[in-house]
């Protein structure tokens, strides 16, 4: 299945944390064109966001405060994994998924943060909606 997790060194002090998410080193060539960057809040435990793929985005997301499951499915195999991301872990967490991988994020936290760049601009065209985790939109 076509996702990666990469693991990101958080720089800690007084002040806060510090952490690149993303860097234009990271990317291949036929990600370099700049699509967008947009974030997404969760206000309750057990919230369900994503439930959706698209056809042709790369996505790279990272969660800024709180704790989430997700759940990954490749939609042409049904290949399928579980994953948990927790910003408070020593090293920041980066999850990467390609195309055709179906995304839902379910928040474990009674308030969540995620960040995600994608590298096309969102289109209703290339958005198809997916049930993975209850309580999202099909």
């Amino acid at each position: 299945m076509d996702y990666q997790i990469t693991k990101i060194e958080k720089h800690s002090d007084v002040r806060g944390q510090l952490v690149v998410f993303l860097r234009n080193s990271e990317l291949k060539a036929r990600n370099k064109k700049f699509g967008q960057i947009y974030f997404v809040s969760f206000n309750k435990k057990g919230i369900v966001r994503g439930n959706h793929y698209h056809k042709k985005w790369r996505e790279w997301f990272g969660i800024v405060h709180g704790r989430v499951a997700v759940e990954l499915e490749h939609v042409l195999t049904g290949e399928r994994v579980s994953l948990k991301l927790d910003s408070e872990h020593s090293s920041y967490v980066r999850l990467e998924i390609g195309p055709n991988i179906a995304h839902a994020f379910k928040s474990l936290s009674d308030s969540v943060s995620l960040l995600n760049y994608g590298d096309k601009e969102w289109s209703a065209k290339d958005s198809h909606h997916y049930q993975l985790l209850k309580g999202g939109k099909k």
